[in-house]
């Protein structure tokens, strides 16, 4: 073959476009260095191979010219050279972690790029290209069950990924999920080109993934009617269920007069239960546990979706009336800081950090008894919410009001005016919410919490969790 170096690099650029077989190259010459004889098998070698080489005649150009005394050697260009791709997705996980994103977003954004990685191999980041994003999307298609805990999951190439997909036949990932993995890819390779990794994102020619609107006549509705409501809260089986465990008593309860998300619910602690100008308030908020307080990172155990999230809610008349506050004088008798201690947020098993999840537990086991009731599979206590925010909707109560109660964000056409100018009133936010809680009546009669109820259940802290 020739030993020529543009000769050498179509070469190479042309295996790459359309691999086959093994190629053999002899007498490559760079400079003073002569390349004998070399194999490749794969795109992915040559694309390493081609690396290399552009490196080396690139450093060989400049010691020519700097010898001339008359020019100075040109600088380097934009990602050349560029870092592997495990480095540059490790210092980006790294960064999320920085910037206090969620654990959850980081270990699924992982998960995207450990399977770039195991399309492309672990090559320079310049060297990924749309042809590998093409790829990458026939492996998630057909990413076979459990892909992400294969033993020698590094050892597995994109074709065999594919084919033991095919082979058992996967079903196809939601758009949503397609969508969702776009979003992680389109973010970490344009913080590369932000850090001039590299000189442009091979994610910039795909779209954003188009939201399917066909809908599934199998799939059950979540919203609740008020016959559901009224099996849910019957007394012959909720009570039962629910007698012996602070968080099975008051969080569906909760969610039914509030439309609080579940982690919302299960993280309340007794400092978020609060009176303001005579009104019974629970706040939505996140504040720091002392236990944490030496780690660098996860302060509190506590999470909130957004900054929306963030807001104080009127007790409802009916939690009240229900004996809510003197469950609540029953749990600081009680000296744990948390409504629900037996309710445990999780510990990431790779960082040892909080996962700030307490849902999990109720989640379970409210969705078990909903299962037990006759309900359909995917219907759960997030039903709750849509139900809340529904019937809100059909009384009349405007978006903006709505939000207010739910912690749903607003679309704001000039943020900068509603973020410095529109200062808040708690007063008159207040009775907009009380006005929008009172118009919500569902048929249900919530049973009376007892003085001491859970006084056995109480009595052990060695099932408490922090």
């Amino acid at each position: 073959m020739s030993n020529q170096p543009h000769a050498t690099n179509q070469t190479l650029q042309n295996y790459i476009n359309s691999p086959f077989g093994l190629l053999t190259m002899k007498g490559v010459r760079i400079g003073r260095v002569v390349i004998e004889e070399v194999a490749i098998a794969g795109r992915e070698a040559a694309i390493n191979l081609q690396e290399i080489f552009l490196m080396a005649c690139d450093k060989t150009k400049r010691l020519r010219i700097s010898k001339s005394a008359t020019r100075y050697p040109e600088p380097l260009p934009v990602a050349s050279p560029a870092r592997l791709l495990s480095i540059e997705m490790q210092d980006h996980l790294n960064d999320m972690a920085r910037r206090n994103l969620q654990p959850r977003t980081i270990e699924a954004t992982e998960r995207t790029l450990k399977l770039l990685k195991l399309t492309c191999g672990d090559i320079p980041v310049s060297r990924i290209d749309h042809k590998h994003i093409y790829q990458l999307w026939d492996v998630i298609r057909w990413a076979p069950t459990g892909l992400m805990s294969f033993p020698n999951l590094n050892a597995l190439t994109p074709d065999r990924s594919i084919a033991l997909g095919k082979k058992e036949s996967v079903q196809a990932p939601a758009p949503a999920t397609m969508e969702r993995h776009r979003r992680f890819l389109v973010a970490f390779f344009n913080q590369l080109v932000r850090t001039r990794a590299i000189p442009a994102s091979p994610m910039a020619p795909f779209a954003e993934v188009k939201k399917d609107l066909a809908i599934d006549p199998n799939k059950p509705e979540r919203l609740f009617d008020d016959e559901d409501l009224k099996r849910i809260f019957s007394p012959a089986t909720f009570i039962p269920w629910a007698k012996c465990h602070p968080h099975r008593w008051w969080a569906p309860m909760i969610g039914l007069y509030t439309g609080a998300r579940i982690n919302e619910v299960a993280q309340l602690k007794l400092a978020d239960i609060v009176q303001e100008s005579g009104v019974w308030c629970i706040r939505i908020q996140k504040t720091i546990d002392a236990d944490l307080a030496h780690k660098a990172t996860g302060r509190s155990r506590q999470s909130l979706k957004g900054k929306a999230a963030v807001r104080t809610l009127p007790i409802p008349k009916p939690l009240l009336d229900a004996g809510f506050i003197e469950f609540v004088e029953d749990m600081r008798a009680c000296g744990h800081p948390r409504l629900f201690p037996h309710l445990s947020a999780g510990v990431n098993r790779k960082t040892g950090e909080t996962n700030a999840r307490y849902s999990q537990g109720i989640l379970n086991q409210f969705g078990r008894y909903l299962r037990d009731l006759g309900f359909p599979k995917g219907v759960g206590f997030h039903a709750f919410r849509h139900t809340f925010a529904t019937e809100l909707h059909h009384q009349g109560i405007p978006e903006e009001d709505i939000a207010l109660v739910t912690g749903h964000s607003v679309s704001k056409k000039v943020p900068v005016l509603h973020e410095a100018y529109f200062h808040k009133k708690p007063a008159v936010a207040r009775s907009k919410q009380i006005k929008a809680l009172a118009s919500y009546q569902p048929p249900v009669a919530l049973p009376a919490y007892q003085r001491g109820q859970f006084a056995g259940q109480l009595a052990d802290p060695s099932k408490f969790h922090p």
